[in-house]
């Protein structure tokens, strides 16, 4: 998943929210039969059985205040978050900086985390500041921007975007959008064959000797950058050009939060496409460079490599299923992170295990099979959360559509499920898993998060970068979501926690 307060739908289902049980603010469509966990967001969708991404379309609308159609509890600044201007800024400047940090260590020390040579000096020879330099240094000199890497890396998001318009899939329209004065918007869902023309293609251009897939490996550093700065530029165009939404009136914060809610180039939604067939795809994509890489080395897959793999092509493929269109809107938060941070950073497990000798990290492989099963299963329960949500307010709005999409996991859908009726008329599902966790799929995608840094062994803490991140993200916007809550739904809410009080 990506960082954002993602609400993640699926497949043939109007949004699964991310809220424990809450309805979406946004409304967004089924992917069902499109392409982020996850997104993906997740991510990153979501989050994801995503076009889910990281990830679900939002389906139910937002509550107004009143009777008489007063402006919607999430349609209005309230507070600043993240820190504010501050905070934002902060993040906006530290995470790039800690992701060139990390690509000098993965490629320069071993995958060990660098530090100075006398760190108790900041100025004197060996210290801190020569130390900067040196990352600096190898940073500029090595990841710099370079044709191939700038033609790589447009290609491949270009073609997500080609494939958003052209390939077949179901029209979809949203449930009605507060912010928009009730209108519905249509979605074009067909991020699922999407994926698969993606595949088809990407594997025949290898195949054939036209393109090669462990070049992403060597030109990972490049392709970050680029990665980066498309990241940040695509945020300022949105933030320039979008309409006004529930703006704090503080131009950092407001560009890092985002000023559009549904940004759209003709057909296509912005965030959807982001979230879900750029992030995620992306991810996929350098997963299977990782195998390549190794192939082309040392001859062989590894099972540690191809369980990452296995991993983030379970995921990509429940973000083709489902749609994800969130209460964030479009900003620097979800454009950064969905077009360079989610892809990049969450890949320090195949980075690492592209970057050595296979024999360095093997576990003994009753290990590696009971992995495969804890990630296969998390994987599974995961989608089951998201389905059964979807599901639930597909049919809450009439927006229903059966989608034979793969896999059909049993449980998805609860026939007649127990609810529980709020204060602003809407039901929030106290069933399944739902009826358990206030937050099913927050903790399948975690134990799937763990499973992907545990695939590079222990020679490194750089892999583990993922899931520490992850649950980081997941309590940060497990208070968010329990905050908006609090204000939507009032005494509702207090009731709810008491029925599901585990989150």
């Amino acid at each position: 998943m990506s960082p954002a307060d993602t609400i993640r739908s699926r497949t043939g289902t109007p949004a699964k929210s991310s809220l424990s049980g809450a309805a979406a603010t946004t409304a967004t469509p089924r992917s069902g039969s499109t392409a982020t966990r996850r997104s993906s967001s997740r991510t990153r969708s979501a989050a994801a059985a995503c076009e889910r991404t990281h990830n679900s379309p939002a389906v139910a609308a937002t509550a107004v205040s009143d009777r008489k159609g007063a402006v919607a509890v999430d349609d209005v600044h309230h507070e600043y978050e993240f820190g504010g201007p501050i905070g934002v800024t902060a993040m906006m400047t530290l995470f790039p900086c800690l992701f060139y940090y990390l690509y000098v260590c993965l490629y320069f020390y071993d995958g060990k985390l660098a530090s100075p040579v006398d760190p108790s000096t900041l100025t004197g020879p060996g210290g801190w500041l020569d130390f900067v330099k040196l990352v600096f240094r190898l940073a500029v000199t090595h990841a710099a921007p370079t044709r191939k890497a700038t033609t790589l890396y447009f290609s491949l998001i270009s073609l997500q975007l080609f494939l958003a318009f052209v390939m077949p899939g179901v029209q979809q329209r949203g449930p009605p959008v507060s912010s928009l004065g009730g209108k519905t918007l249509v979605y074009h869902c067909n991020a699922y064959t999407s994926l698969y023309a993606t595949v088809a293609i990407v594997g025949a251009l290898h195949y054939t000797g036209v393109f090669n897939l462990a070049d992403i490996i060597d030109l990972y550093g490049p392709l970050f950058t680029i990665a980066q700065l498309s990241g940040f530029g695509l945020a300022a165009i949105v933030y320039i050009t979008g309409e006004r939404y529930r703006m704090s009136g503080n131009v950092i914060y407001d560009y890092f939060m985002g000023s559009s809610l549904n940004p759209r180039l003709g057909s296509v939604d912005i965030k959807m496409w982001a979230e879900i067939r750029v992030s995620w795809m992306l991810l996929f994509a350098i997963a299977m460079a990782a195998c390549a890489k190794q192939y082309q080395t040392y001859g062989y897959i590894s099972a540690n490599t191809a369980l990452f793999a296995w991993g983030t092509g379970l995921y990509l493929n429940a973000c083709a299923k489902t749609w994800d269109i969130n209460y964030e809107k479009f900003g620097w938060l979800l454009s950064y992170w969905n077009l360079a941070g989610v892809p990049f950073s969450y890949a320090y497990s195949a980075i690492y295990m592209a970057t050595h000798d296979p024999k360095t990290y093997s576990y003994p492989t009753w290990f590696v099979v009971q992995l495969f099963i804890l990630l296969t299963v998390s994987h599974g329960l995961f989608d089951v959360a998201m389905g059964q949500k979807c599901y639930f307010k597909a049919k809450q709005t009439n927006t229903f559509i059966k989608r034979y999409t793969f896999p059909q996991i049993p449980g998805t859908e609860i026939e007649n499920p127990k609810t529980m009726k709020t204060i602003t008329g809407t039901d929030l599902l106290i069933d399944g898993l739902w009826g358990i966790l206030r937050k099913p799929n927050y903790t399948f995608d975690w134990f799937q998060a763990v499973v992907w840094g545990l695939s590079a062994g222990q020679g490194s803490v750089i892999p583990y970068f993922y899931p520490l991140f992850h649950i980081t993200m997941l309590l940060h916007r497990n208070a968010r979501d329990n905050a908006r809550c609090a204000r939507k739904y009032g005494k509702s809410w207090v009731e709810y926690k008491q029925r599901v009080p585990y989150t």
